[in-house]
């Protein structure tokens, strides 16, 4: 409101009451099914399958969800969100490890995300460098620790700096890694209850403590015994076995001495390496491993070691430690470098979730275990998966279950999900509450015509618009098994399609014909003649068809809901998915609506901007009609609106349009013409 103070002229902005409504996206696809790794029970968005390698492992011969998210990106598909059902009895891995070495009280507790022998490749690291810390205890604030955590599956790699055990900071450990936005995507922490508010965890590697650069001149060569201890998965948590080097030579007499004490460990953990790689016998034991130093803040030392996970099905190097013994000469010299006991800590260079340790370092422990050999999820927990969709992101429009319909591994024919026509209608009602499209693949046992009708017909038991059911599987490449090829769902691939289409022509255009091409596909496992797609369409069942020329395609757009006898007025799926595009668009952009004042002026900016949004698709060519006023209206006034509608805070708009419905017949007539007699 202006203030007039004084004579003069006065400028005001009004607002032109016109807002422009975006269309909202139509192609984003969800998949929910069992994966190798990757957080349980939390969608995570891809934009390509090295985002779902990074997140969720690579291929697997148990989860048809990951090829069809191969299948999605290679047919077109941009964005999706993965959700993983751990297979049924798979156990995360967890430690917990302890405060000192002499209590019984744990310091913290860490459990994989990821259900499953996957856990067992994360593995975590504890240091206090870099906050003023002391590893030997002379520390400012014993409270605080840097924690790394590194997933040897997908090498993510997280690092939290500077956590407390105290409840009251604002880094509180729990607090800080299990933040579901930026905390650990890896591990979930628990602080023991004896750990709060009292010293951090002691540090991971070995540590030793440098004094002050020595000067003047060595006499001697100078020899250190170094002694490394490796652990193996064995099931034995008792004395690990050793590597032992007497005599590693750092430098020779005569030698310039280091400059510094980062040229004195470089020298250090370089002979060691060396002397590790001399003897085959000795490396052989090491299974690769190398030694790593690090030089901090306070001139200490931290030896650790690295090397492969699994250097054998059975024998996986657990846990290591490095020890430096005192030097067979040069003695004066050399422990200048090094404080003399207590002052040096030797402790695993890592800890390997649900690993076994000594019993003065690891608490307890919870080894990850993948379940059942099939590697599927329990039938309730597929239906609790889809059911928590209702109160949960993402936004998503296509949704696809490969995995439900996978057969049990004794008998092909034969559903591992025996309630899986349940859990498709429970997906379905979940799409018709969200405005989005589930897409069916056949049963195991639907191989051929009469299986197919009979499923479409009398088993799939499922009554909807929001979904489509396809028919057959597609056959494509396994990269898994070099030269064969397997038998495959089509949804992935499918939703690829959708996508593809959605981009080219807009959501109107029905992915099928013989532009809806299935790329990296052999073709269906069942050839279908025209006599046979002529028994299936009428039922509302969708047949991939492979035609010469335009190889393997979709050649049918029609809902569950689309036989013949439903005669229903979403027969086709392009229908629907436009009726669908336009209401959760208009959900989504007019909540600037909401408490505003009902009454004409603001139906008449809501006309405006809901009619704009109409016509523009108009003239993309979304409706059938020559003229705007054939092709939609728009309503919002007092007719749609009365008096009782205003008291209890009710606007209503009206929006008809005429839907463009695919040419499925598309009828030829020919005639002769007849000369006539000259």
């Amino acid at each position: 409101m202006l203030n007039f103070k004084h004579p003069g002229v006065y400028t005001r902005e009004i607002p032109s009451n016109v807002r422009t409504i975006t269309g909202a996206p139509t192609s984003i696809a969800l998949f929910v099914g069992p994966t190798t790794a990757g957080i349980d029970g939390r969608a995570i968005r891809i934009m390509s399958f090295a985002d779902y390698e990074r997140s969720f492992g690579a291929l697997s011969q148990t989860s048809n969800l990951s090829y069809s998210v191969l299948h999605f990106f290679a047919n077109g598909g941009g964005e999706a969100f993965v959700i993983r059902v751990p297979p049924e009895g798979a156990v995360p891995a967890q430690s917990r490890i302890k405060r000192d070495a002499n209590g019984n009280n744990a310091s913290f507790t860490l459990t994989a995300l990821s259900a499953g022998k996957a856990g067992s490749q994360i593995s975590f690291e504890v240091d206090s460098f870099g906050l003023d810390a002391d590893p030997f205890g002379n520390q400012f604030d014993k409270k605080r620790f840097n924690l790394t955590i590194t997933d040897q599956l997908t090498s993510r790699i997280e690092r939290f700096t500077n956590l407390s055990t105290s409840s009251t900071s604002a880094r509180f450990a729990p607090m800080v890694v299990n933040d579901e936005a930026t905390g650990s995507k890896l591990v979930q922490m628990e602080m023991g209850t004896g750990a709060i508010d009292k010293e951090g965890p002691k540090a991971s590697g070995s540590i030793y403590r440098f004094k002050t650069l020595p000067t003047g001149t060595v006499g001697a060569d100078i020899n250190v015994k170094v002694r490394i201890d490796v652990r193996k998965d064995n099931g034995d948590t008792g004395d690990p076995s050793s590597v032992e080097i007497d005599d590693v030579l750092v430098y020779a007499d005569g030698e310039r001495q280091p400059s510094s004490p980062l040229e004195a460990s470089a020298r250090l953990v370089g002979a060691i390496n060396k002397a590790i790689r001399a003897d085959p016998a000795e490396a052989a034991k090491m299974q690769g491993v190398e030694v790593e130093g690090q030089v901090f803040e306070g001139l200490y030392l931290r030896l650790r070691t690295s090397g492969p996970v699994g250097a054998s099905p059975v024998a996986r190097l657990n846990d290591a430690t490095v020890t430096i013994a005192k030097p067979t000469n040069g003695a004066s010299y050399l422990a200048a470098y090094f404080a003399a006991n207590p002052e040096k800590t030797i402790g695993p260079s890592r800890y390997w979730l649900g690993a076994p340790y000594k019993s003065s370092e690891i608490l307890a422990l919870v080894e990850g275990k993948d379940g059942g050999p099939e590697g599927q999820p329990e039938s309730e927990a597929f239906k609790d998966a889809v059911t928590a969709l209702d109160d949960r992101d993402p936004f998503f429009n296509l949704l696809c279950l490969p995995d439900l319909v996978r057969a049990q591994p004794d008998d092909p024919n034969a559903l591992h999900h025996a309630n899986a026509a349940t859990v498709y209608a429970e997906a379905a009602r979940v799409c018709s509450n969200k405005h989005a499209f589930l897409l069916i693949d056949p049963f195991p046992n639907v191989v051929g015509v009469g299986e197919a009708e009979s499923w479409k017909a009398l088993k799939l038991n499922l009554q909807s618009s929001h979904a489509a059911a396809f028919f057959p599987n597609i056959r494509v490449d396994d990269p898994l098994v070099p030269g064969s090829i397997r038998s495959h769902p089509p949804s992935g691939a499918l939703a690829g399609v959708f996508a593809r289409t959605d981009g080219q022509y807009g959501v109107w255009q029905a992915p099928a014909g013989v532009e809806a091409s299935l790329s990296g596909v052999y073709g269906p496992s069942v050839l279908l003649s025209d006599r046979d797609h002529g028994i299936l369409n009428p039922l509302g069942l969708n047949c991939i068809r492979q035609f010469p020329i335009y190889g393997t395609v979709n050649f049918g757009s029609r809902t569950v809901d689309g036989s013949n006898a439903a005669a229903s007025e979403w027969k086709y799926i392009p229908v629907r998915r436009t009726a669908s595009y336009i209401l959760r668009t208009l959900s989504e952009s007019l909540r600037w609506a909401v408490h505003k004042p009902n009454g004409e002026q603001l139906w008449g900016q809501l006309r405006m901007s809901v009619t704009g949004f109409m016509h523009g698709l108009f003239r993309q060519g979304a409706f059938k009609g020559v003229s705007a006023r054939e092709a939609y209206f728009v309503t919002c006034d007092a007719s749609t609106t009365t008096p009782d509608d205003i008291n209890q805070g009710v606007v209503n708009i009206i929006v008809g349009f005429a839907p463009l419905k695919p040419a499925e017949f598309v009828v030829v007539s020919l005639r002769q013409i007849v000369q006539p007699a000259v």
